[in-house]
């Protein structure tokens, strides 16, 4: 008997890889929330930067524009700390993908156990039949 198909190795960069526009879009914004708040903060002051200068306010202007180039710093801070930060216990996505189907595979079997015994393996089926 095969183990079921939940327990096969994930490839997490496959799966971001087959994502499709928006959902692509949304998993990299649930990993990484500021990154688009300091995107929409940065347009809104580079638009109201532009909507004050057409209306000839030089100060008001200015005040967006120097706003915009803070608000793309702490951007780029968001952007390299969270990177930093989910890189920082030294593993890489796919050991900890592989830890984790390796745990789900022993609580299975363990739950097996639990409930009357193992599934047979390859080596072992039905050996007793040949006579």
């Amino acid at each position: 008997m095969v183990v079921p198909s939940s327990f096969d190795p994930y490839d997490a960069e496959d799966a971001v890889r087959n994502l499709k526009g928006f959902q692509k879009l949304w998993y990299h914004c649930k990993q990484q929330p500021l990154v688009p708040i300091g995107i929409v903060a940065t347009c809104y002051a580079l638009t109201r930067s532009a909507i004050a200068v057409r209306g000839g306010r030089h100060k008001e202007a200015n005040k967006y524009f120097t706003a915009r180039v803070v608000l793309q710093g702490l951007t780029l801070v968001a952007l390299v700390g969270t990177s930093l930060y989910m890189q920082s216990d030294g593993k890489s996505q796919a050991e900890k993908n592989a830890e984790k189907a390796a745990r789900r595979k022993q609580l299975w079997l363990e739950e097996l156990d639990r409930q009357g015994g193992r599934l047979p393996t390859s080596s072992s089926t039905n050996n007793n039949d040949r006579v």
